[in-house]
């Protein structure tokens, strides 16, 4: 007889594994719904799933550990300036560990206009549904989803190792796609 359990899912931070909870969904399947918070005029928001997709545009989800992570700061900053091509055609959705007050400092003082701040900090439930909470630390690992305005999710890397960027223009592309064939998209 053979063990089958599985092997669990891990990424790095410089060589060393963490073992992630939760499962990455499936490309081409609706996401989990989540709660995640943000702050709006000193009070505490609750976003959903539903939240997200009220607009009736494609999300690019960037997912961070920390905003005062440098690698995090310049991946918000990218996906900022690459959301600028979209002219509001696309939500973009900043979501880290920390605490929304300090996701929206980060954003307000980095100029960060296209990325909305987002924080899994209270219960980890977007990083536990969307397979990308290191267990360890119960903090975010690095990722990037897309999903369309259904819901459905098109686009989703995991970084492996933690201090890597993304692959910027493969969301992008994704993004691209969905955009042009946008239910009212102009052929």
């Amino acid at each position: 007889m053979t063990d089958e359990t599985a092997t669990p899912r891990c990424v790095t931070f410089r060589e060393t594994a963490y073992t992630l909870a939760g499962a990455v969904p499936e490309i081409g399947q609706v996401v989990p719904d989540f709660r995640l918070s943000k702050w709006l005029d000193a009070t505490r928001i609750e976003v959903t799933l539903d939240d997200t997709l009220s607009a009736g545009l494609p999300v690019l989800f960037s997912v961070v550990q920390s905003v005062d992570a440098p690698i995090s700061r310049l991946q918000a900053k990218t996906f900022d300036l690459k959301l600028a091509e979209f002219e509001g055609a696309v939500v973009g959705a900043q979501v880290s560990s920390d605490l929304p007050n300090t996701i929206n400092r980060f954003l307000y003082q980095e100029d960060i206009l296209r990325l909305d701040g987002l924080s899994d900090y209270f219960d980890q439930n977007f990083g536990r549904a969307f397979g990308v909470l290191i267990e360890e630390a119960r903090i975010l690992t690095r990722a990037v989803f897309v999903i369309d305005w259904q819901g459905v999710l098109h686009h989703a890397e995991v970084v492996p190792e933690i201090t890597q960027q993304p692959d910027y223009e493969s969301a992008i592309a994704v993004l691209r796609r969905l955009v042009v064939n946008a239910p009212g998209a102009i052929a």
